[in-house]
């Protein structure tokens, strides 16, 4: 081998490993993830709090036509902004299997809490960041999630429903309807059965050393309740990691979604418009 290459060779891969070093040595998060579990519905196992409650549990647990691969395709010689373009240009986009027509409601089956600015702020805290981040410039109430899809002439579903917070033994649910800007309020009705034949809902995505630059994967699915088929899938990935002022810079309010991603931003009609085209509101004619 010449000198010249092989001594060239060596000072890359130190410089390499040197890179990876600083890299982990940026990412030291408050916040840990200890445990992994095996779910059905990826490849990876994930870490044990996103299946903690029984609708992360059942969201993971469902198996979708298109799921990740194994091998995300991530290499160490890759940066933070090289990784995410490979992930966004391999897995992402929004997929849809089959829609259906003249829908009235749906079940949002796992409605999303608020996250504070610290959590917005830690590397590993929430599941699915570019999701949970909608969620904090709304109050944490049924009645205001409720409006991102039944506020005509925008969001033209009949009503929408949720499992109801705290449970309740004999109305594990509750339905929300009737809301009609500056006319009239959203109500909120225990439900003993769901009303809704399809549901919605979302999960992480866990991919190799995603976290450590800065990178958060999302899933939204739309389903069949009865059957479980799957009638589409809106894969998305979050970009942050530069933010000044912030630890580590991390600041998920403001990460970037994929270049060719309908959701370019964060305002929660982004989750009605997919639903839209899967689940075709019955009111949709009265825009």
């Amino acid at each position: 081998m010449n000198r010249g290459y092989g001594e060239a060779r060596v000072a890359a891969l130190l410089l390499g490993l040197l890179a990876a070093l600083a890299c982990d040595a940026q990412t030291k998060s408050k916040y840990r993830w200890t445990k992994f579990v095996q779910v059905d519905g990826q490849p990876e196992p994930v870490p044990a709090e996103w299946v903690s409650t029984p609708e992360g549990k059942f969201a993971h647990s469902i198996k979708i036509p298109n799921p990740v691969p194994k091998d995300s395709g991530y290499r160490w010689t890759m940066s933070a902004k090289e990784y995410f373009d490979h992930l966004c240009e391999r897995e992402a986009g929004e997929f849809i299997f089959r829609t259906v027509k003249n829908v009235e409601g749906f079940y949002f089956a796992r409605p999303p809490a608020r996250p504070s600015d610290n959590d917005l702020m830690d590397r590993r805290k929430l599941e699915a960041p570019e999701i949970e981040r909608t969620f904090q410039l709304r109050r944490a109430l049924a009645t205001e999630r409720a409006k991102i899809f039944v506020d005509p002439p925008w969001g033209t579903y009949s009503f929408v429903e949720e499992p109801s917070r705290p449970k309740a033994p004999n109305m594990p649910f509750v339905r929300l309807f009737g809301y009609k800007q500056k006319t009239s309020p959203m109500i909120a009705e225990g439900a003993a059965e769901l009303k809704s034949r399809y549901g919605m809902t979302w999960r992480g995505i866990k991919r190799a050393r995603d976290r450590e630059h800065a990178i958060a994967g999302s899933e939204w699915i739309i389903f069949e309740l009865a059957t479980m088929e799957v009638l589409a899938v809106l894969r998305d990935y979050g970009r942050t990691g530069k933010t000044r002022g912030t630890p580590e810079g991390i600041w998920w309010l403001n990460a970037v979604n994929c270049p060719d991603s309908p959701s370019k931003h964060i305002r929660a009609s982004r989750f009605n418009d997919f639903a839209s085209k899967v689940l075709v509101p019955s009111g949709r004619d009265s825009r």
